[in-house]
């Protein structure tokens, strides 16, 4: 009777004072999904960009609007210029104010010109045809565009013509136009496009980038330039700046960006080394944080920490997170976890983590067998939550008992 009475209580909620579920690092998903999309655009395989893209939009999360951009330049240059029209006009509805609404209109721009199609309205104002004329001037004879855009970066014009002849400047591969782009990244043009230049640089030259954002970092005392540039080695695929941060920064602040954008990047080795060589409880918790979209690898470091962290905090949290990383993968390794320690705490991490893992056939298996009526509890508690079919039977087992 007396488990009847449990089940009903966590039914209803009232015993339920756990700790929350746990999430993902949604954020550093999105981080990997946005590399890998860039990486598709600089290797100009725009269908697969265009699908990588399509799912970062659909996560909603901080990479979203950007994504439908590069949706948009993917979906043109594959020659689908109505689909990208559509595409833009989806981001000024979503983002009526969002950073890239410029963007998104250059490059209607450049396809409405390309095609016998009237451009909109807006298009009619001087700045607009300005662009026009730049762009097109850019593709014919760079020797007079360039002399244009570095007139309009030192000009008093609006930050959006600023920011399209920006957008232009970065199409160009050329040795002088990447050369006032660099300008434009190191912040002496205008302070405002810095950090648009930096990560448009890092699009598009890829690792040839890297020395001029390592100098860019070094010199800069704004925090959320360097947290940029820690963003955008994500882009080129270059891990070591971000070790060196994640060693040598004072910030905690960038220390963290760099941890997570190394997991984002699949850094697992970099990061198991980072976290052996540091003291730092904070630091460790980030690290820990950080591994979880680092794949298989991250799983297998999050399974060396959870067996061998001597601070029961940490040691829980690498369990939890084995869950989220690892899913049925990790499952033989937790119940390995699980057998192997008494600590109530440390099994009711494990418990979490095969919730996490969508293993309710082993959590079921446990509370049968499980002496210990509070960790007991705590597996109904889980089972409660899931909406499977061994979860349900389970459930039904024990109000007939």
């Amino acid at each position: 009777m007396k488990t009847k009475l449990l089940l009903f209580a966590i039914l209803l909620g009232v015993l339920y004072s756990g700790p929350a579920v746990f999430h993902a690092d949604a954020q550093s998903k999105e981080d990997a999904l946005y590399s890998d999309g860039t990486r598709a655009i600089n290797d100009a395989r725009w269908s697969q960009a265009e699908s990588i893209f399509a799912n970062i939009v659909q996560l909603h999360g901080e990479r979203a609007e950007a994504a439908l951009y590069w949706k948009a330049y993917a979906q043109n240059k594959e020659g689908k210029p109505t689909q990208a029209l559509d595409t833009c006009n989806q981001l000024k509805q979503t983002y009526p104010h969002g950073k890239w609404i410029n963007e998104c209109g250059a490059l209607e721009i450049e396809i409405r010109g390309k095609s016998d199609d009237p451009l909109p309205p807006q298009a009619e104002q001087d700045e607009e045809l300005k662009l026009l004329a730049l762009n097109s001037l850019m593709q014919q004879d760079e020797s007079r565009a360039l002399p244009v855009i570095q007139q309009i970066l030192n000009s008093d014009k609006s930050e959006k013509l600023k920011s399209r002849a920006l957008f232009v400047l970065a199409q160009d591969q050329s040795q002088p136009a990447q050369a006032l782009l660099g300008q434009v990244a190191r912040g002496e043009k205008d302070a405002a496009l810095q950090r648009k230049a930096i990560e448009m640089l890092a699009i598009t030259r890829g690792k040839q980038a890297s020395d001029t954002l390592a100098d860019i970092y070094r010199h800069s005392t704004n925090e959320e330039v360097k947290k940029a540039i820690l963003h955008d080695y994500l882009i080129i695929g270059t891990p070591d700046p971000l070790v060196d941060a994640a060693s040598h920064e004072s910030n905690p602040e960038l220390v963290r960006t760099a941890v997570h954008t190394l997991g984002a990047m699949g850094a697992a080795n970099q990061l198991l080394t980072l976290y052996h060589g540091t003291s730092s409880p904070e630091a460790k918790a980030d690290i820990i944080s950080g591994l979880i979209p680092a794949g298989q690898k991250g799983a297998e470091a999050l399974g060396t920490i959870a067996n061998s962290e001597p601070d029961p905090e940490l040691r829980r949290k690498a369990i939890r997170n084995l869950g989220i990383a690892g899913g049925k993968s990790a499952v033989p390794s937790l119940l390995a976890t699980y057998k192997k320690n008494s600590d109530p705490e440390t099994r009711k991490a494990v418990i979490q983590a095969l919730f996490l893992a969508g293993d309710s056939h082993d959590m079921v298996e446990l509370a049968r067998a499980e002496k210990d009526p509070d960790i007991e509890k705590s597996i109904v508690q889980q089972l409660s939550l899931m909406r499977d079919k061994e979860a349900t039977d389970y459930m039904l087992e024990v109000l007939n008992k």
